[in-house]
């Protein structure tokens, strides 16, 4: 187990950043080893202490820093803990997206990329590849269906060529 050097909380082994304190680890985090059991009249153990790591200061810079600000680092963006969609926006989201074309107009916009929640992108690119995973089966299915039964493509240019004809007469005349 690792143990965050800001706050001092307990992280998994391959955690990038603390699940608390939202700061990114640096690569080098002490790595806690697991309590041994000890008799009862023996003092409770204290968590070590870790410092966080300071950059090296050349011996002339170190004379004109006052105060030691470099070895806090700033964290410009704390990962947010909100990133699920919770079932209720699932089913919603099913519905919205089961409409003829407001649905599919949403699918592109959301799946293209929805800035502020990662797991709303990646459920609509999800649902996108699905639609269009039925439609390209859908009409191969049709195309095996016309060509299998030939008598009904043959049917339906049958009627299509004569009404186009009738139409180009009609426009001509």
């Amino acid at each position: 187990m690792k143990q965050c050097p800001y706050c001092g909380s307990e992280l998994a082994d391959d955690a990038k950043f603390c699940e608390e304190c939202g700061r990114s680890l640096p690569e080098d985090a002490p790595v806690v080893e697991a309590a041994k059991a000890e008799p009862m009249n023996a003092e409770p153990p204290v968590a070590p202490v870790v410092t966080p790591p300071v950059a090296p200061v050349a011996p002339a810079e170190a004379a004109q820093t006052e105060a030691p600000a470099a070895s806090t680092p700033v964290v410009t963006q704390v990962p947010s803990k909100r990133q699920l969609l919770s079932t209720f926006q699932y089913v919603l989201l099913s519905l919205l997206y089961s409409l003829p074309v407001i649905g599919l107009i949403f699918l592109f916009i959301f799946g293209a990329g929805h800035p502020k929640n990662g797991s709303l992108k990646r459920f609509s690119a999800a649902m996108l590849i699905l639609r269009l995973l039925f439609w390209i089966v859908f009409l191969a299915l049709a195309i095996v269906a016309m060509v299998r039964n030939g008598r009904l493509l043959s049917d339906a240019l049958g009627q299509l060529i004569p009404a186009v004809e009738r139409l180009i007469e009609a426009l001509f005349a």
